[in-house]
C-alpha cells in the first residue's frame, strides 16, 4: 500500500524552460555558451558543483562573470547579481494551479516529501513561485531534500538512501514521481514504486491512476 509520495520539483511541479534560460544568459549576461552546462535533469561542470553544494552562490556568480561578454575596450561586461539570478531563474516557470490542487488533495492522505536537484538561487525563486499560489512549500511538503544541502544529486543512489534514513519511509510504501528516466531507474532499483512524469501529464490523474492500479 502506498503511504508516501516523494516528488521531484523541476519538470514535475515547476515547469522548466531551458530555451528561455539560455536566451537570458546570452542576452542579459553575455554568456553565449551557457547551454553547454544546462541539462534537463543533472547539470555538469561548475553548475553541478553549485547544485551539490561544493561551491557557493557568490562563487557561482563569479564564474559566470568570467564567461560574460567583453566590452569594446576588452574588459568583461559588468553583470550584477540580480542579472545572473534573473537569467538562471528563467529556467523556472509559474506553477500550474492544477499541480498545486493535486498536492493539496494528496497531502491529507499521504506523507508528502520533496527531492530535488537544485541550488540556493533556484530554490529561493521556487519558494516565491509557491507563495504566488498562496502556499509556503513547507505547508505542502513534510520534508524537503535538496541536492545542494545534501551534497548529493540524483541519480546517485546514495541520495535516495539518505532520504530513506532521514524520513523513515519504506521504498515499497513510497511512490516516487520524476520526469528523468535515469532518476526513475535509480529509485526503482532501490525498491521504490515509480511514475515517470511528462510535463503534459495531469499530476493528480497520473498519480491516482497508479495508486488505483496498485490497489487492485
Amino acid at each position: 500500500m502506498i503511504k508516501n509520495l516523494l516528488f521531484d520539483l523541476g519538470g514535475v511541479i515547476v515547469p522548466l524552460n531551458r530555451v528561455a534560460c539560455i536566451r537570458a544568459f546570452n542576452d542579459v549576461v553575455g554568456y553565449k555558451d551557457f547551454g553547454e552546462l544546462l541539462r534537463a535533469y543533472r547539470q555538469i561542470g561548475y553548475f553541478d558543483q553549485f547544485e551539490t553544494g561544493r561551491i557557493s552562490a557568490p562563487k557561482f556568480r563569479q564564474i559566470i562573470r568570467s564567461h560574460s561578454a567583453q566590452t569594446k575596450d576588452g574588459h568583461p561586461k559588468e553583470v550584477t547579481d540580480e542579472e545572473i539570478d534573473y537569467s538562471l531563474n528563467c529556467f523556472l516557470c509559474e506553477i500550474p494551479q492544477d499541480r498545486i490542487d493535486a498536492l493539496l488533495m494528496f497531502r491529507d492522505k499521504y506523507r508528502m516529501l520533496l527531492l530535488s536537484n537544485t541550488n540556493p538561487i533556484g530554490m529561493a525563486y521556487c519558494r516565491k513561485l509557491f507563495r504566488r499560489r498562496g502556499y509556503d512549500a513547507k505547508e505542502l511538503f513534510e520534508r524537503q531534500y535538496l541536492s545542494y544541502k545534501m551534497r548529493l544529486a540524483k541519480p546517485d543512489p546514495e541520495i535516495f538512501r539518505e532520504v530513506i534514513r532521514d524520513s523513515g519511509i519504506l521504498p515499497e510504501e513510497t511512490l516516487y514521481i520524476d520526469d528523468s528516466p535515469a532518476n526513475i531507474e535509480a529509485a526503482k532499483a532501490l525498491g521504490f514504486n515509480v511514475v515517470l512524469f511528462n510535463t503534459r501529464d495531469n499530476l493528480y490523474g497520473k498519480i491516482s491512476e497508479y495508486i488505483e492500479r496498485e490497489q487492485r
